[in-house]
């Protein structure tokens, strides 16, 4: 019997094939059902089957215990009888306890899968969008898919909603406000409005271009590394060429505010990180304020 040869260097088609390749290449696109309902129910199946078999344990443990016959009282003090209990013909207790073992470590394996499903991010709004769009687009997805699973991802011109049980495996923005608002909102409007003129595109069938994620991340540690260099600097200059003190206190007021809002939004610093920081950066403004005062009175 004859294989047909395949040609491996055509594209993928249209359907799982085609949309896993997207997903592939573009990695913030492989976006999937959370099924959160049917995790829960799940694990409350479990949960029941568990406690239904520790209730049969505990009456089977104290109806052996009550027992005469061979070693069944020795069975709740001695792994021994108990183990052993084949033999006597009363493995009940036994078969039980090995029945409520292997259903425990699927229990826990699942709480555990679980809890890791759980931490994974929803996709933001700019990748699901853009999935959206390339499911919907008649050179890229074509709406190949036609099972029930054909509207897990809605359709670009419904709302987005927050019952829409999905959950994003790579998230394409940092974990700081500025890195997440650069690489999902910036870099499409800087793109749309300027630098699709200088950048092909990556992929001349759909049209798509995208940057590098670890040259995001760099760009925007070089951004925020200049403004936590800057700002300190910009303080101490503006408050040495103001005299007059009132003014001096209202400028330090409203460095100390833009000094705090940059690190809330620039880095992902907790809250007392920040109030530390911001305390040091103020007890270096009124130490400044206070040396140079004294300089000048003293010079006059």
């Amino acid at each position: 019997m004859s294989i047909p040869m395949v040609n491996t260097s055509l594209s993928p088609i249209e359907g799982y094939p085609k949309l896993a390749c997207h997903m592939g290449t573009y990695p913030e696109c492989a976006i999937y059902r959370r099924f959160s309902s049917l995790n829960s129910r799940n694990l409350l199946y479990l949960q029941s089957e568990l406690t239904h078999l520790e209730h049969k344990l505990h009456r089977l443990e104290a109806a052996d215990l009550g027992s005469a016959e061979g070693n069944r009282s020795n069975y709740s003090k001695d792994w021994y009888w108990l183990n052993n209990s084949t033999f006597e013909g009363n493995s009940e207790q036994l078969e039980t306890v090995h029945a409520i073992r292997s259903k425990l470590k699927e229990y826990n394996d699942i709480v555990i899968q679980q809890s890791i499903i759980s931490h994974l991010e929803d996709p933001n709004r700019h990748s699901l969008r853009s999935l959206q769009d390339w499911l919907e687009r008649l050179n890229m997805g074509n709406l190949a898919l036609i099972g029930k699973d054909r509207d897990t991802w809605g359709a670009s011109d419904e709302p987005l909603s927050h019952n829409m049980d999905l959950l994003a495996i790579r998230s394409d923005g940092g974990t700081d406000t500025f890195s997440k608002w650069f690489s999902q909102k910036f870099i499409h409007w800087f793109h749309h409005i300027f630098w699709h003129r200088m950048k092909k595109a990556d992929d001349v069938e759909s049209g798509i271009s995208s940057y590098d994620h670890k040259n995001l991340q760099k760009l925007t540690s070089h951004i925020t590394t200049i403004v936590a260099s800057s700002l300190p600097i910009l303080a101490i200059v503006v408050l040495y060429y103001v005299s007059a003190m009132n003014a001096r206190l209202g400028l330090m007021a409203l460095f100390t505010v833009v000094f705090a809002a940059s690190l809330s939004f620039f880095t992902n610093t907790t809250r007392g990180g920040i109030f530390i920081a911001t305390s040091t950066f103020a007890a270096v403004q009124v130490v400044f304020i206070a040396t140079n005062n004294g300089m000048s009175s003293a010079n006059t």
